[in-house]
């Protein structure tokens, strides 16, 4: 056996190696397994069916959300139910390595899920990987679901992060088609114009009472499609009816803007 021909089969085996090693991929996440084949089903519309069934996702700043829905929904639609459930935790990646987090959206028939808690970097040197809730979107539309993703409100006295964090958001969708909630520039909008108002908790961070109730305002037009600028005075919720009227005129109005489903 001549020697050229010892050389090229070590050189196949060698090949043969390379190519089994670089295929290998250990025990990746379902997330990593599923990326390759991971569609994008078309966004099912149940905003206007009156029966709403919404599941969240996300961690402390979405943690008051399911309450407020409840409360503003019913008392302005009153023919309608509302069922809500948060599934929560610290970031979105986390919440969707376990499983029967990921099940919950098969298990009753929900029209809305909002997603909130997808990771970012306040100085913009960090590009966190989307792969999760690109994964979650996917599998709430593959149930006719809905799906709103939640990018935060700015911290306090740091209105640029509004747009940096929608943005991110905006594209996760284009990757996943979603809508997307403008809840920055609402945020924004209403200190422009009523800057004694507290939307901040005394950490700078997280929401006050009034401050989630803004947010829930913005979801409230985006599952219902009815307009804030509409909306009765409700004495369950425990602002005035000026900053309640005045709320829900800058939310109708940002979403005039910033259509959170005017891209699909």
């Amino acid at each position: 056996m001549s020697f050229e021909y010892i050389s090229k089969i070590l050189l196949t085996l060698a090949l043969m190696l390379a190519l089994t090693a670089c295929g290998s991929g250990g025990n990746d996440s379902k997330i990593a397994e599923n990326k390759e084949t991971l569609t994008s089903p078309p966004v099912t519309n149940n905003n206007p069916q009156g029966d709403y069934k919404i599941i969240i996702y996300g961690n402390s700043h979405s943690s008051s959300l399911g309450a407020l829905l409840e409360t503003i929904i019913t008392h302005q639609l009153s023919n309608t139910s509302v069922q809500t459930m948060t599934v929560g935790g610290r970031f979105l990646d986390e919440i969707a390595e376990i499983d029967s987090n990921i099940d919950k959206l098969s298990e009753n028939n929900w029209s809305h899920a909002i997603f909130q808690g997808q990771k970012y970097s306040q100085s913009g040197a960090v590009d966190y990987p989307t792969d999760a809730t690109e994964r979650m979107i996917s599998v709430a539309k593959e149930q006719k679901i809905t799906p709103i993703l939640f990018p935060e409100h700015p911290q306090k006295g740091n209105p640029a992060e509004a747009k940096q964090v929608y943005d991110l958001h905006l594209s996760i969708s284009a990757k996943q088609p979603s809508c997307v909630a403008p809840i920055g520039f609402v945020w924004n909008r209403v200190l422009e114009i009523m800057p004694s108002v507290n939307l901040y908790n005394a950490d700078g961070n997280h929401a006050s009472y009034a401050g989630n109730v803004l947010t829930a305002m913005v979801f409230y037009e985006i599952i219902t499609s009815e307009l804030a600028d509409t909306m009765k005075f409700d004495a369950d919720i425990n602002l005035s009816q000026q900053e309640q009227a005045m709320f829900a005129q800058v939310v109708t109005e940002v979403l005039n803007l910033y259509p959170a489903c005017g891209a699909q």
